[in-house]
């Protein structure tokens, strides 16, 4: 079939706000459409929904960063570190990488199935019969006949489509996983209602109502010279009241009105469902640098499983069916990997091994470099 992106077409989705009128009922009848396998109208709100909220595009840039800090390498099986076939193949998947030319740009957009349940990369060939580009196909493009048919295009991004254009799932990467923002959309929504109702309750009682008291006993001609002064005085804040007057401020809605600590806490709630935990943004003072610190361990144990994820899905999208073509009948001993950077866990891992050493047992270097992704050999 010809290239997907060459035929992307959203059509009027350019002109369709989904965020104005949401309700409840609305976004229900949204994650119903998605159970079903029509995610046009879905996947365009979560699109919209990710790119207006601080909170949620703030955990997900994090998120996001934290794995496109890592570096990529190609690793060799711990039982093969000497095998000639396994070198020629690291060598081989090394070029295949290195002949992307929008890696970085892929992995990007392959993350963004972690939030929105799933991600598809076009693969574009060269002359060279190696992958030159892996082109993003953006969520509403997508359907499927009920919640695990199969994925099938659809164009224009049509809302209640129910069938497309079948594809060949070996011209794809795709990752598919739970939808972060299906969790993420619910609290969304609570968090701008609350925002909406703070926001009329500043407009009723944010500046309270002023009446001033006259002296007792005014006649009835000095009240309209008294009315005069009042609204001189609230006008620029200051001027003359006669003796004995008084001013009264008519507050309402309660001392303490509850928006505050509800948006609080719904933006804990968001930061806790993506980064598994409260991050150093959010954490409450005096709670400590171990608290905080777990925080962080959990954050990073989050970060690492999205690198396992990703390099799993490209592993058998491209490693797999790659190696299969140009090393036909011959087993799989090299594969792609994000190299993690120094973690307590790497740290772990040499420390026991030295532990070992120390009590006089041998432990294989190749299984050292295949845990921390260090490249090891004789120091001389």
């Amino acid at each position: 079939m010809r290239q997907i992106y060459i035929q992307k077409n959203h059509g009027r989705r350019d002109a369709d706000n989904p965020l104005r009128g949401l309700n409840l009922s609305r976004l229900t009848a949204l994650q119903e459409a998605g159970e079903r396998g029509q995610y046009a109208d879905l996947q365009w709100f979560y699109y919209y929904m990710e790119r207006s909220d601080a909170m949620i595009h703030s955990v997900i840039q994090r998120r996001r960063a934290a794995l496109l800090s890592l570096d990529w390498d190609i690793r060799i099986v711990s039982q093969a570190q000497d095998s000639p076939l396994a070198q020629e193949q690291a060598d081989f998947l090394r070029m295949v990488y290195d002949n992307i030319d929008n890696f970085r740009e892929a992995v990007s957009f392959l993350f963004t199935g972690f939030f929105r349940g799933f991600a598809h990369l076009e693969k574009h060939w060269g002359n060279n019969g190696l992958i030159e580009r892996l082109e993003p196909v953006e969520q509403w493009f997508w359907l499927r006949d009920g919640l695990f048919g199969d994925w099938e295009y659809n164009p224009g991004a049509s809302s209640g489509a129910l069938r497309g254009v079948p594809i060949n799932p070996g011209d794809f990467i795709i990752h598919e996983t739970a939808a972060l923002d299906r969790i993420l959309s619910v609290l969304y929504l609570r968090k701008n209602l609350s925002q909406r109702d703070w926001d009329s309750y500043l407009a009723v009682y944010g500046i309270p109502a002023i009446f001033l008291v006259g002296p007792p006993n005014v006649p009835e001609e000095k009240q309209k010279e008294y009315q005069s002064i009042a609204e001189q005085i609230l006008s620029d804040g200051r001027g003359f009241l006669p003796h004995e007057s008084d001013i009264k401020f008519v507050n309402g809605g309660g001392d303490r009105p509850p928006f505050h600590e509800q948006i609080k806490y719904l933006d804990e709630q968001i930061t806790i469902a993506a980064t598994g935990g409260l991050l150093t943004m959010l954490t409450e003072s005096g709670s400590g640098t171990l608290a905080g610190g777990a925080h962080q361990d959990t954050f990073l144990q989050i970060a690492k499983s999205d690198a396992v994820s990703l390099a799993g899905v490209l592993q058998n999208a491209i490693d797999v069916p790659l190696l299969e073509q140009h090393f036909p009948g011959q087993p799989v001993l090299a594969y792609f990997e994000f190299s993690p950077n120094l973690t307590q866990e790497t740290r772990q891992v040499v420390q026991d091994a030295l532990l070992l050493k120390a009590a006089g047992l041998a432990v294989k270097p190749e299984e050292i470099s295949e845990k921390t992704g260090y490249s090891l050999g004789i120091a001389k």
